[in-house]
């Protein structure tokens, strides 16, 4: 970790510190070991808890002190042949990007059949739509091309999803519970000593585990899966009425560039096979494993078309939930709610404060440790990465800029240069201090560790921007504020296009228009964001809500010094892993 880096860890630890009231103690000594591991499975363990855990943990999809399942999105690029109307076809491209949290996949292809023509096609699913795209996004916003329905389609792209290296453990753990636990670490969710849960039971044939399961939005449908001596996704066998899908894995590797190893292993050889018959032989070229930008928003015309008959398993976020009186007596000033005090983090903070020191897995080498996990878990630990704050859906055409900037976080987040997060990147502020008035916001240690110490000064009179508004562009922006009953809302334009909306390359320009809600209940604010920024958003993006909690410590708030940044990278990264 760079010098740079390290001050504004030790700059953020001070605020944090200060802002929780001492609440960083035994408990954040164990991030670095001394706070039990969430789960250990016995050493000849054979139940399914034990089985599910060593296939996560073994293909490196569990990460951080707490052990979650953070693959949450895959780009995959491979080479060899694909079936195309009944004949293999040669692949010259093969990139399938894959969202497990949305249900989704993008697979798009060049091939060239027997006869030399060259074939090119876009395969898409979506929950419980499919369709064909002739360009990524077509029929997306004001983005040109053809999305033609392929309602047949659902059920095999689903299948391919759910059956696919990562994509069996997590259909296999979904189905031990009626709610899809995203994120969830599968020793936390049951008891020992059980062969089957739910409808997902291990038996041992040959010495191997093998765990049945159903496939997730596919009535009928029944996988199997086979896993090696080191826990990995040998193979995959579903049924589904007369119809036989095997799929075989082997020679896994983590196949993410030189510059972003993280550990996580995919396959390096798939085949696919439909009732005995190839369909899909590749091997694979590079992978960018859970940091990417993937979306797949359903055009109007494939939403208008019959849609197939399916259940799909109800995801939420496997977290803590905040414990807050939102009962207790709300304080008013001047007839308003008075919103003043100090306020803590509880819901996304706390899925990314807890992303370093986990511990060696079995297959990484003599030189790990719990300060290397922690420098290669932390980029999937933020809200916007791992999706607890969803993600905005931009235009197709700035698709792969989105990618591209979030492999590059090192050179190009705003943050690694010393520039305020802004809004709405800084979240809720830490404190507020508030008159008849207007209302101050201090912020610090927002977005997984950035931040510098800003503030916001900002009239609730009801008064419009100012004039000069459109000409004054801040990283904060113009900001006014009015009461709606005993919601503050803050109406903020005129920002610099130089900050991001979060980690992860979401950039935003200068025509956005941020509006922000604040409802205090007891001891409860809730925070709303809606963002607005038609010049590369499809629609409005809306955050999910955020609960900040009312810190009681007299001495909650108090920070003596914030200390510098400095700048000490830019235009020398030598490595996409993100701090």
């Amino acid at each position: 970790m760079s010098l740079r880096q390290r001050m504004i860890w030790s700059q953020v630890a001070l605020a944090v510190a200060f802002a929780a009231g001492g609440a960083f103690t035994a408990g954040a000594q164990g991030r670095r070991g001394g706070v039990p591991e969430p789960y250990t499975p016995a050493a000849d363990a054979k139940d399914l808890k034990a089985v599910l855990f060593r296939w996560m943990w073994g293909m490196g999809m569990l990460k951080g002190h707490d052990e979650r399942d953070m693959v949450a999105t895959l780009e995959y690029q491979g080479k060899g042949t694909i079936q195309v109307e009944g004949q293999p076809c040669t692949l010259a491209k093969y990139r399938a990007s894959t969202n497990y949290q949305t249900f989704s996949q993008r697979i798009q292809y060049t091939c060239t059949r027997p006869n030399g023509e060259t074939y090119s096609n876009v395969e898409v699913v979506s929950g419980l739509y499919a369709w064909n795209e002739d360009t990524p996004g077509a029929e997306i916003g004001s983005a040109k091309g053809k999305a033609i329905p392929m309602p047949e389609a659902v059920e095999p792209r689903l299948i391919r999803i759910w059956a696919s290296p990562q994509g069996a453990p997590k259909a296999a753990l979904a189905g031990t519970t009626e709610t899809f636990r995203l994120g969830a670490n599968p020793g936390t969710l049951f008891a020992d000593g059980l062969a089957k849960v739910g409808q997902t039971s291990v038996a041992w044939e040959s010495g191997k585990p093998v765990v049945t399961f159903p496939i997730p939005g596919v009535p009928g449908a029944t996988a199997t899966a086979t896993l090696d001596a080191k826990y990995m996704t040998e193979r995959v066998v579903l049924k589904q009425g007369s119809t036989t899908i095997d799929f075989t894995y082997g020679d896994y590797q983590d196949w993410n560039n030189p510059l972003n190893k993280i550990g996580v292993l995919y396959a390096g050889k798939m085949v696919e096979r439909r009732n005995g018959a190839v369909i899909r032989d590749l091997t694979t070229e590079v992978t960018e494993t859970g940091n990417v930008y993937v979306v797949a928003p359903v055009p109007a015309s494939v939403q208008a078309a019959k849609a197939v008959k399916g259940q799909l398993p109800r995801g939420v976020m496997a977290k803590e939930e905040s414990k807050v009186n939102k009962s207790a007596p709300t304080p008013r000033l001047a007839g308003h709610p008075d919103l003043s005090g100090n306020w803590s983090y509880t819901d996304w903070i706390g899925n990314y404060m807890t992303g370093g020191g986990r511990r060696c897995g079995p297959t990484q080498g003599p030189d790990c440790s719990r300060e290397t996990n922690q420098t290669e878990d932390f980029e999937l630990y933020s809200p916007s990465r791992f999706g607890n704050m969803g993600r905005p859906t931009y235009k197709p055409e700035y698709w792969d800029k989105v990618e591209q900037l979030d492999m590059w976080t090192n050179k190009y987040d705003p943050v690694m240069t010393c520039q305020p997060l802004g809004v709405p990147r800084e979240g809720p502020p830490r404190r507020i201090y508030q008159t008849d008035r207007d209302v101050t916001f201090l912020y610090y240690g927002g977005d997984a560790g950035g931040g510098y110490g800003e503030y916001r000064v900002i009239p609730t009179d009801g008064r419009p921007h100012s004039k000069q508004a459109e000409f004054d562009i801040t990283y904060l922006g113009d900001t006014v504020g009015r009461w709606e009953g005993d919601t503050l809302v803050l109406d903020s334009v005129s920002f610099t296009d130089s900050t991001w909306l979060g980690r992860g390359g979401l950039f935003h320009s200068d025509r956005m228009h941020v509006v922000e809600r604040f409802t205090r209940q007891g001891d409860a604010l809730l925070y709303d964001v809606t963002v607005e920024d038609p010049e590369v958003l499809v629609e409005p993006w809306v955050l999910p809500t955020r609960t900040v909690v009312r810190n009681t410590n007299p001495d909650a708030g108090l920070v003596r010094e914030r200390g510098n940044c400095e700048v000490q990278e830019t235009g020398h990264a030598t490595s996409q892993i993100r701090h």
